[in-house]
C-alpha cells in the first residue's frame, strides 16, 4: 500500500491519513510529494481524479480524501475496531469526525497549518467560537 502525501507540517489532510496508518500499524509506503510542483500533479494524475493529497493505492483500490482513507483502513485492515462498538457512541464519533473534517472555517482561514510557525495572531469571534467548540469535543 502506498500513501501519497504532501508535507506533514503544512498539510493537515496528509497528516490525518498518515496518523491513521501509523497508529494502526498497517504497513505502508509513504510517498512524499513536494506541494505545488509539476511533479506533484504528474504523480497524482495516475492516482486520484482530484490531483490532491492524501491518496492511498492498495493493490487495485484507490482512495482519496483523508476521511475516506481512514474509513477504508478501518474496514479493510482493522475489522471496524477504529470506531466504538455501540451504535450510539459510533454515531457520535462519526458526527464529530465529520464536523472536524468539514467545519471550523474560522480556524482554517485564520490559522493555516504550520506546526513549526511562531506568530501572534488576532482571532475573529468566528475563530474563537470554533476553538470553543473544539475544546467541547
Amino acid at each position: 500500500m502506498q500513501l501519497y502525501i504532501g508535507n506533514k507540517n503544512y498539510s493537515s489532510w496528509s497528516l490525518r491519513a498518515w496518523i491513521m496508518l501509523a497508529k494502526s500499524e498497517v504497513k505502508f509506503e509513504e510517498v512524499k510529494l513536494l506541494l505545488g510542483t509539476s511533479e506533484f500533479y504528474q504523480r497524482l494524475e495516475k492516482v486520484t481524479p482530484t490531483h490532491k493529497v492524501p491518496a492511498v493505492v492498495d493493490g487495485n483500490v484507490k482512495v482519496w480524501d483523508s476521511l475516506a482513507i481512514c474509513e477504508y483502513i478501518n474496514d479493510a485492515y482493522l475489522s471496524g475496531s477504529a470506531w466504538p462498538e455501540l451504535a450510539r457512541q459510533k454515531a457520535e464519533a462519526r458526527a464529530i469526525a465529520c464536523e472536524m473534517h468539514s467545519g471550523f472555517n474560522g480556524v482554517r482561514n485564520e490559522m493555516p497549518m504550520n506546526i513549526r510557525a511562531k506568530r501572534k495572531i488576532v482571532l475573529s469571534e468566528h475563530a474563537k467560537n470554533d476553538i470553543l467548540r473544539i475544546q467541547q469535543i
